[in-house]
């Protein structure tokens, strides 16, 4: 794993597979956050046919929200399946507490895919004043987490089974010198212009930084309560890759490419299978090992570093999160 010729071998020899038919979700409710588009909506598919009570897609834009619904329902969705279209975005933490509270009201909730992500190509901001690959993809995920925790922590008491929580990450966490890990601050240092890198480097950083949260969360959270895990859906053509102008991806992926509903396929895998993981990555439908960096005694200083930075930063901004009460949770 994570180098060139293990990710074209992995590429070229594993074929991801949907569950097993018979791997029923019935009375369960599954949130998928990203779930109108690409993986997610992959994901969204197969989590369907395994007949949940009900699906919750989490998305930004609800209109496009309610078409990824409409397109569900129409490839036969089981009349019994509840289908919910909720606004979410990540980079408005107003949206993400109202979010939070809309989550706390649920009777129950069994399952999380927190899939929404993006690959920015270049140096810009988001709304919110960070980064916009560290914005999104880490701080709107980790934020996001926390506000689901107490609610599955809630299920899994009621139900005496772990409810689930799996994260999106990328085999790229791998191939990514993170020089920001020696900064002073590292989030502080991951928003300056200057530390930004070339091409995919600081989406690669971010999805690092997934790898880290599940992680840290997973060692703060009990195992019979919530399963926490990282997966690499792998190298799947998606949306993802829209903001890529070079040609090099296209080619890539028609030379290793999996499809898209398998790339959901391995989603899915993830957050339902593997009962017996927690903290763990997963990649090709089965527990590996993450980057060398990430289990060195460098990256378990980073790891808890990255998770105070990131609570210093929810204290300050988002002070509408009840920080101290999610913190309590962990």
């Amino acid at each position: 794993m994570g180098g060139f010729l293990g990710f074209a071998w992995n590429q070229w020899t594993f074929k991801p597979k949907p569950l097993a038919k018979d791997r029923s979700l019935e009375g369960t409710t599954v949130l998928i956050t990203g779930g109108n588009v690409g993986l997610g909506l992959e994901a969204a598919k197969e989590i369907v046919s395994h007949r949940p009570n009900t699906l919750i897609l989490a998305v930004r834009d609800v209109e496009k929200g309610q078409v990824a619904k409409d397109a569900i329902a129409k490839e036969s969705t089981p009349p019994d399946v509840n289908l919910e279209v909720w606004e979410l975005d990540y980079d408005s933490y107003d949206s993400i507490t109202a979010f939070g509270s809309r989550v706390q009201a649920l009777p129950r909730l069994d399952y999380v895919l927190l899939n929404a992500g993006l690959k920015q190509m270049q140096y810009t901001t988001a709304k919110l004043g960070h980064e916009t690959n560290l914005q999104i993809n880490h701080l709107g995920t980790s934020l996001v987490s926390l506000q689901v925790l107490p609610a599955l922590i809630k299920t899994a008491k009621a139900t005496s089974k772990p409810s689930r929580l799996t994260i999106v990450s990328s085999e790229g966490h791998f191939w990514i010198p993170f020089k920001e890990r020696t900064a002073p601050n590292i989030l502080a240092r991951m928003d300056e212009k200057d530390a930004f890198g070339r091409q995919m480097s600081r989406y690669y950083t971010t999805k690092l930084l997934n790898v880290l949260w599940a992680r840290e969360l997973a060692s703060k959270v009990e195992k019979r309560d919530v399963v926490v895990n990282a997966v690499n859906p792998g190298f799947c053509y998606s949306g993802l890759h829209r903001h890529e102008k070079t040609g090099i991806i296209k080619l890539f992926l028609w030379a290793f490419g999996w499809t898209t509903q398998q790339g959901g396929y391995c989603l899915v895998d993830a957050l339902v299978q593997h009962g017996d993981s927690h903290g763990a990555y997963l990649s090709e439908q089965k527990v590996v090992p993450p980057s060398k960096f990430v289990l060195s005694e460098e990256g378990k200083i980073a790891q808890k570093k990255i998770w105070k930075e990131t609570f210093e930063i929810f204290r300050k901004e988002a002070p509408k999160a009840n920080i101290s009460e999610l913190e309590s949770n962990v």
